[in-house]
């Protein structure tokens, strides 16, 4: 699951999963994530870098109630764009 206050770049995250082979990801805002997970199994979640710290101590905190070994990952935006050349490790990319 991917949780998003951007639908756009929601959206773009279920696709890189999805062509992952990642199946079933759903895209939710932090309010609604818990009615669109269902009955469905949470496998993992994905946290948009745009979430204020309370709401993702408070997903954090919800997830560890439903899933305490459920992974959850904080998605920048380098993780959606790649690392630019000043990322990269390289000396000479100044």
């Amino acid at each position: 699951m991917v949780i998003e206050g951007r639908q756009a770049r929601g959206q773009n995250l279920k696709e890189l999963l999805e062509f992952m082979d990642a199946p079933g990801v759903q895209v939710a805002t932090p309010d609604d994530w818990r009615s669109c997970l269902g009955e469905r199994r949470l496998a993992a979640i994905f946290l948009g870098d745009d979430l204020q710290p309370n709401q993702i101590d408070r997903l954090i905190a919800d997830v560890g109630e439903l899933d305490p070994n459920a992974p959850i990952v904080l998605v920048t935006e380098n993780f959606i764009a790649g690392p630019s050349s000043a990322d990269s490790g390289d000396p000479d990319s100044d």
